[in-house]
Order: structure tokens, then C-alpha cells, then sequence
């Protein structure tokens, strides 16, 4: 017979505030309303809650607070590559169990250079990228375009749309050298150009770890339709009410659902992810979904996030998701939640 779990009583949060901005530097941040939905999901077990942002007091706060647990949904300070490694890192140096996946994989997957050479090996179909440092590199690249293919430009390694733009999608040398520009200038880091995929965009949501399972799909498409080809642009994000439907797996045909699926757990395996992610597609022509991007720290509104969003409309509910991902994560380290008296119902 195994060990009892040890019962974590004090959970702490970290995470980012969202800060009014003019501009898109804290996209990938949380808004308070966020950060509440959870403190009361873990407060329905019986949690004492301690809220930690990530700000110039967090290292100290988190050494002194004892926590049993914490919610990891901080994406890291500044515009490195391996901010999204930062509190990680420091709760693996204080020895505090977290959960989500460790520093190294969320350095990997912030990457979207590195994310696709590894999925790539893995026999996982992603769209052909290039890398560009400096303006310079553009000529070379601009040679592709006399195939008359279009190539979608983004920031190197960015999260929740930042960079992609209405106008990301490039058909010239003009419009290339445009965005790389931009992206160069804007952003401090290299643009990645990438093979635009034309099919449906569809997101999947994977959660557990020894055996993961899925947790849905939902297609994402604008409710207008237009010429110009479709892109879940940030523009379409801040105004996603008006502008985008969300649909459930069943308008996908059964194969596209089955390959879907598969991909997503392999992706999870692949990049030896933990307890939650998202991972975002796109359907080839020939009916293969490529994946375009991997979201290890998936946003958690239960207003707008597109996870819980599509866990909604695969018949979860925003409580039965926090509940399963912590479970997950809290099995890792044998742990569980408190569940007291008079709970009933905190399963649905």
C-alpha cells in the first residue's frame, strides 16, 4: 500500500499582473479578474490562498511565505527567450512543488524556432521556417516569393499573438521586408517566417503527465468571411466577441478530429510538457494538421481564455479543469488538495 498524500493547505499564486499599455508588451499577462477565478477555485477545497506577483519583492515574499503548493501562471519580466523559465527556476532553488511544465521546457517552447526543430525531428509536421536576424537576410530569403506563396512573419519567441498582425501575412519581397522590419525594430529579437498554412485554425487542450489525456478541440474561424485569408490575429483576439466563432469538435470531420488528437498528445510528449497546454494547428491541404504553435502556460479566464473556452464546449466546466490540472500537478510531488466537508458538487 502507498504513502498518504500529503495535504497542501496553503496554495500560493504567482503570476503577472496586466497593466494598462498602448501597446502589446503585456498581452501575455493576467488580469486581476484571472487571478481571483482561481483564488476561488482553491479556496472551495479549503486552500488558504497566497497571492505572490512576480515584481521586484517576489523572491523574498516567496522565501519567507510558507506555501505548500503554488499556481504557476507567471510568463516571466522583460523580453528574453527564457523569462517564461524565470519563477520556475526560483521555486525550484527554494524547493516549492509548482505546477506546469519546468524551466527548460518552457525555454523551448517560448522558442518557436526551437519548438519547431524539435517537433520536426519528432516526425510531428510543422510549417517550414527561417530565421532573420538583420534586414540584410531578407534578400535571400525574398527569392521564395517568386513561387508566389505566402509566408506569415512573427516575433521569434513571443506568446498570446504578440507581433501577429492583420498584416503578418506577406506575398511580396515589399511586404516581407515590411514586417521584418517591424518585428526587428519592434520586438529586439529575430522574425521568424514561416510557410502560412491555409486550413482550419483548431486549438486542443492536453492535461495530465505518465498518461495524458485530451481534454477537447474547438475550430477557430472569423464570423465574417472575407478574401483575404484568416489569421487569429491579435486584433481578432481583443475583439473576439464581434469577430470570431468558436465551435465545438463536432463540425470537424472524425479523421481530422482523430488526427488532431494524436498530434496534440504526441506534441505534449515530444516537448516532455507537464499537467496542462494548449497546442494550436492548422490543417494542411492534404487534411494534416501542422502545429503552429504550443502554449505550456495556456491563459486561465474563464471569460475569454481559449482554453477554458474550448474545455466549455467539450462539456468541462472551468471548475472540473482548475480541479483536474492541479490534480496532475499535485500528484507529482504526492500531494492533494483538501476537499472538507460539504463539498459536494466540486467535481462537475
Amino acid at each position: 500500500m502507498g504513502c498518504a498524500r500529503k495535504i497542501a493547505t496553503t496554495v500560493g499564486i504567482a503570476f503577472n499582473l496586466k497593466r494598462p499599455s498602448d501597446d502589446d508588451a503585456y498581452e501575455e499577462y493576467d488580469e486581476i479578474e484571472t487571478i481571483e477565478a482561481l483564488q476561488k477555485e482553491l479556496e472551495q477545497y479549503g486552500c488558504r490562498v497566497e497571492l505572490f506577483e512576480q515584481d521586484n519583492a517576489f523572491l523574498e515574499r516567496i522565501s519567507s511565505v510558507k506555501v505548500d503548493f503554488v499556481v504557476n501562471i507567471a510568463e516571466g519580466r522583460g523580453t528574453s527567450r527564457g523569462r517564461e523559465s524565470q519563477v520556475p527556476c526560483i521555486l525550484e532553488s527554494c524547493g516549492i512543488p509548482y505546477s506546469g511544465s519546468d524551466p527548460v521546457a518552457l525555454g523551448i517552447t517560448l522558442d518557436k524556432y526551437l519548438t519547431g526543430t524539435i517537433l520536426r525531428s519528432a516526425g510531428i509536421r510543422v510549417p517550414d521556417q527561417w530565421l532573420i536576424s538583420t534586414i540584410t537576410d531578407v534578400k535571400a530569403l525574398g527569392r521564395l516569393l517568386k513561387t508566389e506563396k505566402r509566408f506569415i512573419v512573427k516575433p521569434r519567441w513571443e506568446g498570446s499573438s504578440k507581433g501577429i498582425f492583420s498584416n503578418s501575412i506577406v506575398s511580396t519581397p515589399e511586404e516581407l521586408a515590411a514586417r521584418v522590419q517591424t518585428i526587428l525594430r519592434r520586438y529586439r529579437q529575430p522574425a521568424l517566417v514561416e510557410s502560412f498554412v491555409p486550413g482550419d485554425e483548431i486549438t486542443a487542450g492536453v492535461c495530465g503527465n505518465r498518461h495524458p489525456r485530451l481534454l477537447g478541440m474547438m475550430r477557430i474561424r472569423p464570423r465574417i468571411t472575407t478574401a483575404s485569408p484568416f489569421i487569429y490575429s491579435i486584433e481578432q483576439k481583443h475583439a473576439w466577441e464581434t469577430q470570431i466563432l468558436y465551435e465545438p469538435p463536432q463540425v470537424l470531420p472524425q479523421r481530422i478530429r482523430e488526427r488532431v488528437a494524436q498530434c496534440a498528445l504526441r506534441t505534449f510528449a515530444a516537448l516532455e510538457l507537464r499537467d496542462i497546454a494548449r497546442i494550436d494547428f492548422r490543417l494542411c491541404e492534404d487534411g494534416i494538421p501542422a502545429v503552429i504553435d504550443v502554449n505550456p502556460l495556456p491563459g486561465l479566464s474563464p471569460r475569454y481564455s481559449d482554453l477554458p473556452m474550448l474545455c466549455r464546449l467539450n462539456g468541462i466546466s472551468y471548475r472540473r479543469l482548475v480541479r483536474m490540472f492541479l490534480t496532475a500537478a499535485l500528484r507529482r510531488y504526492s500531494l492533494r488538495l483538501p476537499v472538507p466537508t460539504g463539498t459536494k458538487g466540486l467535481m462537475r
